[in-house]
């Protein structure tokens, strides 16, 4: 699938000047996404490589030579097909609905911004998932009920393998029927490098993590807050650790990139 109309601008984020100490700053907001189960799409001041990890779906560390154009260079791009095309889509499985997405906004940045990439595999930095000392804490699949404010999220679809959710600084997941693979894929989002399963635990499982902020060891001495970071309340709460080695990294590499002209 493809769009049949698309409007790509560049966006004008106000800029701001400190007093005196010559820091300057952006204002914009990052907002948008497809309209789930259509082929419309609306994003709002999306810098380039975000756009490139959307269309891909790929975290920030798995883009290799994203343009450095001037803070802040962020896009507007509202796109969508016909009718037909939004009935087709709503026809196939949650995966192959994003899969279309994806494609359809891959074809959309080669068209506006030139974009011609090419994937390699290198070596590099991966955490491997791991079983703690003192055996795994996850509840067995069916062990933890939904809750309220989680049916409310979700609405009239499928309760998903793993919820998100924010209060704060504080982060929550709540895991329900979650595979250790799905697991190590969003603890990769939020570690910034590859995590890789190596539990050896191969059912699915309910669990709840609470945590703030990512490392132990970047809390300061006099920090009493009783919220963990993520690696150990990983430990704590889970019984998983992750255990940083080297190994392969799948890379998208940009070969070109240009500034779309306006429409």
């Amino acid at each position: 699938m493809k769009f049949d109309v698309a409007s790509v601008r560049q966006s004008k984020a106000e800029v701001e000047t400190g007093q005196g100490d010559g820091f300057i700053g952006s204002s914009f907001t990052m907002t948008g996404q497809f309209v789930p189960h259509t082929t419309r799409l609306r994003l709002i001041d999306w810098p380039a490589e975000n756009l490139i990890g959307y269309a891909y779906g790929l975290e920030q560390y798995q883009i290799v030579g994203a343009p450095k154009w001037p803070w802040p260079t962020t896009f507007v791009i509202q796109a969508e097909s016909d009718s037909v095309a939004d009935a087709k889509l709503a026809a196939l499985t949650a995966d192959e609905q994003k899969a279309e997405q994806k494609h359809m906004l891959q074809a959309l940045l080669a068209e506006r911004f030139n974009l011609k990439t090419h994937w390699e595999t290198r070596q590099g930095d991966v955490y491997n998932l791991v079983v703690a000392k003192g055996g795994s804490k996850l509840g067995a699949e069916g062990s933890i009920p939904p809750s309220a404010k989680e049916l409310k999220m979700v609405g009239d679809h499928p309760l998903p393998a793993l919820l998100e959710d924010y209060y704060g600084h504080e982060f929550y997941f709540d895991a329900h029927g979650c595979s250790m693979d799905q697991w190590a894929e969003r603890l990769a989002s939020r570690f910034e490098r590859p995590v890789i399963n190596r539990t050896e635990l191969m059912g699915k499982y309910d669990f709840v993590l609470k945590y703030k902020g990512r490392w132990d060891r970047e809390r300061s001495a006099d920090d009493s807050d009783p919220t963990p970071p993520l690696d150990r309340a990983l430990q704590e709460e889970l019984g998983l650790k992750v255990e940083a080695v080297k190994g392969p990294v799948k890379v998208l590499v940009i070969d070109h990139i240009e500034k779309p002209s306006e429409n």
